[in-house]
């Protein structure tokens, strides 16, 4: 009974692992609850950093959704792992807005913060397919404090796929700057657990009546 078990276990996993083979480079970390999270090692800002990357079905959403989603700043700190703030910036193109996050971080280490610059296309929203876009930016709406160790050089997109049944596939992708030197025997499980209760809340919220 052990081994029919561990042969369905491996089976279980190698068709996840075939399901998401369009992944290229990425390899596949973790996988549950129709979740998938990936990552790889690419060069940024010239160093070697890694890239995550997260796919998930989302039940009755749209790019829209989504859209309001990130801008919601009372709703943020709920699927924003360890948030301890999370405010939004308006700018004259609705389609276009600056985010600030602030995650809370045990003693004796700072807090870390982020300034974000988001941006789509308003007519991708009546497309198959949608990306939001992020990036790092300055900016003084976001000033930069003390005892807060900025995140630096981050990139990345949400991007919506329409699907055949009214449901939508979101891909989450970002990259940072390379942080402090941590084994990553002790860096790799929290990355990858953040991560995906990051996506897990993110998709409760998609699926909640507004």
């Amino acid at each position: 009974m052990k081994t029919i078990i561990q042969n369905f276990t491996l089976l279980v996993f190698s068709l996840l692992s075939a399901h998401f083979c369009e992944a290229g480079d990425f390899e596949l970390v973790k996988a549950g609850q129709n979740i998938a999270l990936y990552e790889r090692w690419v060069k940024h800002n010239g160093n070697t950093v890694r890239e995550l990357k997260a796919d998930f079905m989302v039940k009755a959403a749209s790019a829209e959704a989504v859209v309001a989603l990130l801008k919601n700043p009372s709703k943020g700190p709920r699927w924003n792992t360890n948030a301890r703030n999370y405010k939004i910036a308006y700018t004259s193109n609705d389609a276009v807005w600056l985010t600030y996050v602030r995650y809370k971080i045990p003693w004796p280490m700072d807090d870390q913060d982020c300034s974000l610059k988001y941006s789509f296309n308003k007519s991708d929203l009546n497309n198959p397919v949608c990306n939001i876009y992020f990036e790092g930016i300055y900016t003084e709406k976001f000033p930069v404090l003390k005892n807060v160790t900025r995140i630096t050089g981050t990139k990345g997109k949400w991007m919506v796929e329409k699907a055949k049944d009214g449901n939508a596939k979101i891909t989450y992708q970002i990259v940072t700057d390379k942080s402090a030197s941590v084994p990553r025997w002790v860096s790799d499980p929290i990355i990858h657990d953040n991560l995906f209760k990051t996506i897990t809340e993110f998709r409760k919220l998609l699926e909640q009546p507004s």
